[in-house]
Formats: structure tokens, C-alpha cells, sequence
């Protein structure tokens, strides 16, 4: 399946916005944020090809997702608690991107 790594990015950018909003209450303008460049990493992630010699190029467009949270929570002066999660998160959802094989390159 070629969109398996796609799914579990949009999985981790749904649980980026579900667990914090339930663990610590709504979220702020940043949370909303970082839930944005979370769904941009699954869309990245969705349209990065499966290249045969390198199959770490899903994880990799991920991972600068994860990279862009990690900035937009830091810019404000310090991590909150649904930050914090939210960070936990996508950086679990770059593991299972990592983690979930590539499909076939023939039909990616």
C-alpha cells in the first residue's frame, strides 16, 4: 500500500489535535499551528515519492514537520503542557512513518 506512511502521518496530526484538547483544554493559537504544519507533514509525506535507494525520504518530510512544531512551540518563550504532547506526538508519528514500509516504487 503507498499511502500507509500518509495515513499514519494524518493519525499523528488528528492525535496531535485530539489528546491535548482532552488532557489539557482547548488550545492556543500555537497549538492550532502546530496542528497545521502537522497536517502539511502528512500532505508532504503523502507526496514524496517511494525512491528505491532512499527510504527514508517520507520520514524525512516528516520530520522537518516536526522541526517546524518544535520552533513554533519554542518561539513564545516556553512549552506548555498540550505543546509538550503535541511534540511527543509528532515526533511518535515521525517514528511510525519511519517504522510503516514503503510501497511498491512501481506505483507510488
Amino acid at each position: 500500500m503507498t499511502v500507509a506512511k500518509a495515513i499514519v502521518a494524518v493519525l499523528a496530526a488528528v492525535l496531535a489535535a485530539v489528546v491535548p484538547y482532552m488532557v489539557a483544554g482547548p488550545l492556543d493559537i500555537i497549538g492550532w499551528f502546530n496542528i497545521i504544519a502537522l497536517a502539511a507533514g502528512a500532505v508532504a509525506v503523502f507526496n514524496t515519492a517511494n525512491i528505491p535507494g532512499w527510504p527514508v525520504a517520507k520520514t524525512i518530510a516528516h520530520a522537518v514537520a516536526v522541526v517546524a512544531v518544535l520552533l513554533m512551540s519554542a518561539w513564545q518563550g516556553g512549552l506548555s503542557t498540550p505543546e509538550i504532547l503535541q511534540l511527543v506526538l509528532a515526533f511518535v508519528g515521525t517514528l511510525s512513518v519511519y517504522v510503516v514500509p514503503n510501497g511498491s516504487a512501481a506505483t507510488a
